[in-house]
């Protein structure tokens, strides 16, 4: 799974250097498919990916310089071992420190520290490995003057490259951790000229970000938060780095300041193994995986339900046969539920209850044969539901139930959280079968091994998406066992989570589109369902407009510039030849008298031209049009940008085009500033009965299954904005987008120049 230079040298835009792959990466790599945990086709695509990032880098070879790059992922996909790839790939060109900025509570940081140690081999005391790995280091200690030695011995022109040992940095993201790491790091005694330097801040959205810069833009002041301070002193002491942020959620890191220290230059997305099960499968449309608990059940308490929540049972049972079927095939691995009720440690205790009363129930009837077979009949149907998903491989309810037994004696039921017992790690050798119960621990960063069913009623919350997709601790590598998933959330939650798929691809296409560009030149734009945000706004330094593609929409502003219209005129004239020589011109109310009613004999009538590509009136007319007003350029941007996604998705998807008036010009008039006073041509009569209409007006002329398109031309003869020449005959557009294909688009708005 070597990555040879031709494969390098095909990568478009041109890296900024090409990085070899060594020992360390090769012998990692090694172990990795040894140890069964992937196949090499996804290790070569992981190293070819971290071949990528680090050619993006500031190359060893340069005396000095700095630079920040973004790394997405999706949630649970792998971004530890892209990142251990990477940091193997910096031993073996060259770079002689790399630091890991790990979880913000020590539980993160170890998970991250003890997979790192243990998948490059630094655990044992053999001294001829490449590594020395320091945690949390701080001055005045054995630590620091073992940093010192290694640093000297990296510069000596008499060691030999071979043994001169790369520095492994890991430290907590706390900015007290993060201070001593500076003050070693920038301490007189110690002279990083000419060694290069490779930072990796895992969940980087998290915690480093600068959570005044709102208010800073308000206030005009420069407050900086104590993480965001430390983490921009430490590229600050580093003379040769590059920071590199990983994360699942970029929204936030993309969304501060160009001018922050922090904003990335260039982005990278990786590709999850084939293995990997996230919100496109599990919130699918018509997913059998994602189910709604109950408002009313959602917000229970113990004085509205004293007994276990009837869907919580539900979910118990589900999970409960899982296991049975994973003790059944013998397997040696976890299965696990997760219930996440709230990040208050209160309800934990509840539901604890409410869960640990079935089981001590269920065990004590197992006891008791009329009594076992009564309980096998109310597994039923959740036998049935698994049949669903599983098929034909899950075993009978009987052969399942005769595990039963084992499974309830030993599933260990634990609180997760930040007090007494639920502080303690998981244990997960001591045991096959968990149910955690938990809140703010159980979200971003934390692995639940085996996870099959989660239980989570916690509402939507702010809104933020990114927090939101940060508690999908339920995505993973579990396709040899995804029959056996299910997600029990709210209903709202479990839209805003399917909203959350073409949001979350919007980006990475994005973000595709600008690889090997300077990535502040992109400008920001996002879709997003209603009720969302993309982050924080407390990290937000730039702002985002906001455009809603529903119903009919038009430019508002007419056109003042002469070449505009010439050239206006010249895209309909093509795109209406185009329509002519193709499709069937008819009249609208030759179609459907009715709908499309026009008794009119003095007007000309609307001509119709059905199921034409959207494609064609994308690239060829809307993509095209020059709109002088910048509300209006705003609007069709995020026209384009909602349209755009939908023929990714769709590439047939067609549209209805209207002539209306069949292309003669029509009068309007205009405001002082150039705004049109009426685009649309109202019934006539104004009135709701049709018995009496003579023309159903231009509104009516739609299709609510299709996107309906208007073209026609408007004279403007007391323009107070244009030439008569330039008023006359301007050719002009709408766009009605019916409601199952709504869609919100945050813009950034247009930058000076």
């Amino acid at each position: 799974m070597t990555i040879t230079i031709e494969e390098l040298s095909g990568i478009k835009p041109d890296l900024r250097w090409q990085p070899k792959q060594g020992e360390a990466t090769a012998d990692f790599l090694r172990r990795k498919e040894a140890a069964g945990e992937a196949k090499a086709d996804e290790l070569h695509t992981v190293a070819f990916e971290a071949h990528r990032i680090l050619g993006r880098c500031v190359p060893p070879s340069e005396p000095q310089g700095d630079a920040t790059g973004l790394v997405v992922g999706y949630v649970q996909s792998g971004k530890t071992l892209s990142f251990t790839t990477l940091t193997a790939l910096a031993r073996d060109n060259g770079y002689g420190i790399v630091v890991l900025i790990a979880g913000t509570i020590d539980t993160l940081k170890s998970q991250s520290e003890e997979r790192l140690v243990q998948d490059l081999g630094l655990a044992g005391d053999n001294p001829g490995q490449p590594w020395v790995h320091i945690a949390n280091p701080a001055t005045g200690t054995s630590d620091f003057d073992a940093l010192k030695l290694m640093v000297s011995r990296w510069k000596s022109s008499a060691v030999p490259s071979r043994k001169k040992k790369t520095i492994l940095i890991t430290v907590l993201k706390q900015h007290q951790r993060l201070a001593s790491l500076v003050e070693c790091l920038g301490h007189k005694s110690l002279n990083l000229e000419g060694v290069p330097c490779l930072v990796i801040d895992d969940e980087a959205d998290q915690a480093s970000l600068n959570n005044f810069t709102a208010k800073n833009l308000k206030t005009r002041q420069n407050r900086v938060s104590a993480n965001y301070r430390e983490v921009t002193n430490l590229k600050a002491v580093l003379p040769h780095h590059t920071y590199i942020q990983y994360t699942a959620t970029p929204q936030a890191p993309l969304l501060i300041s160009l001018l922050d220290a922090l904003s990335p230059d260039f982005a990278e997305t990786l590709t999850p193994g084939a293995a990997y099960v996230g919100g496109s499968v599990l919130f699918a449309r018509h997913s059998h995986y994602a189910r709604e608990i109950p408002a009313v059940e959602a917000t229970a308490v113990a004085a509205t339900y004293p007994m276990t929540p009837p869907t919580l049972l539900v979910a118990l049972r589900v999970f409960l046969l899982g296991a049975c079927a994973h003790a059944l095939s013998g397997a040696n691995s976890n299965r696990s539920m997760m219930v996440h009720p709230s990040q208050q440690t209160a309800p934990h205790t509840q539901y604890l209850s409410w869960i640990k009363a079935p089981l001590l129930a269920w065990k004590e009837q197992l006891c008791n044969d009329e009594l076992r077979e009564l309980l096998q009949e109310d597994f039923k149907t959740a036998h049935q539901d698994l049949q669903r998903t599983v098929g034909s491989a899950l075993p009978s309810l009987k052969d399942l139930f005769e595990m039963m037994d084992e499974v309830l004696a030993t599933v260990m039921v634990r609180e997760v959280n930040s007090t007494g017992k639920g502080a303690d790690p998981i244990r997960w050798g001591d045991n096959e079968y968990w149910i955690l119960v938990g809140g703010q621990k159980l979200d971003r960063g934390y692995t639940v091994k085996g996870l099959t069913v989660t239980y989570m009623p916690r509402p939507l919350g702010v809104g933020n998406a990114d927090n939101l997709q940060q508690r999908a601790r339920f995505y993973g590598y579990k396709r040899g066992y995804l029959g056996f998933c299910r997600v029990y959330v709210r209903d709202d939650v479990k839209r805003a989570f399917e909203a959350y798929v073409e949001h979350e691809n919007f980006i990475r296409t994005e973000l595709d589109s600008t690889r090997g560009q300077p990535l502040k030149d992109w400008h920001r734009k996002f879709m997003l369902a209603n009720g969302l945000q993309p982050t924080r706004r407390n990290i937000m330094g730039i702002q985002l407009d906001e455009v809603v593609m529903s119903e009919w929409l038009h430019p508002k502003a007419a056109y003042a510039n002469k070449d505009a219209v010439t050239a206006n005129r010249r895209c309909f004239t093509a795109f209406v030849s185009y329509l002519r020589a193709y499709f069937d011109e008819i009249e609208a109310q030759d179609v459907d008298p009715d709908r499309y009613l026009d008794k009119r004999a003095d007007s000309p009538p609307n001509k119709l031209f059905e199921a034409v590509p959207l494609s064609e009136a994308y690239s060829c007319l809307l993509e095209v049009i020059r709109l002088d007003d910048v509300r209006d350029a705003a609007e069709r941007t995020a026209l384009l940008v909602a349209l755009g996604r939908l023929l990714t998705a769709t590439p047939e998807t067609k549209c209805d085009v209207f002539l209306i008036g069949d292309l003669q010009s029509q009068n309007r008039s205009l405001t002082a500033k150039g705004s049109i006073k009426q685009v649309f041509m109202g019934k006539s009569p104004n009135t709701d009965d049709r018995g009496r209409l003579r023309y159903c007006g231009d509104r009516d002329l739609r299709s609510e299954e299709r996107i309906t398109l208007h073209l026609r031309k408007f004279s403007f003869p007391k323009s107070p904005v244009s030439p008569e020449d330039d008023s006359l005959d301007v050719p002009w557009f709408a766009l009605h987008i019916p409601d199952t294909m709504k869609r919100r688009v945050l813009l950034e708005p247009e930058r000076a120049a």
